[in-house]
């Protein structure tokens, strides 16, 4: 296989980032980052914290963990139940 392109991103301070790498420090999906890099330059809008209340959706790795502890919440109170039967 060949190597990966990877594209790097100038910011209108001189900052050079990746997509993967805004990923990363924001929580964000690959393609949320890419689609922020392609719109702005600034910044501040590119760095801005995720919002959820404006759409999208959570990594996929968050939304795992966030599954699985609602299951763990259900299945302690599955036995508690069956205890006090």
């Amino acid at each position: 296989m060949g190597a990966l392109r990877t594209i790097e991103y100038t910011l209108s301070d001189g900052q050079v980032v990746t997509t993967r790498e805004l990923a990363n420090q924001l929580g964000i999906t690959e393609s949320a980052a890419r689609n922020r890099l392609n719109r702005h330059i600034d910044p501040k809008k590119v760095f801005a914290p995720y919002n959820p209340s404006k759409g999208g959706k959570a990594r996929k790795s968050k939304a795992k963990i966030i599954e699985q502890t609602k299951k763990d919440k259900e299945q302690d109170l599955l036995k508690l139940a069956l205890r006090t039967i």
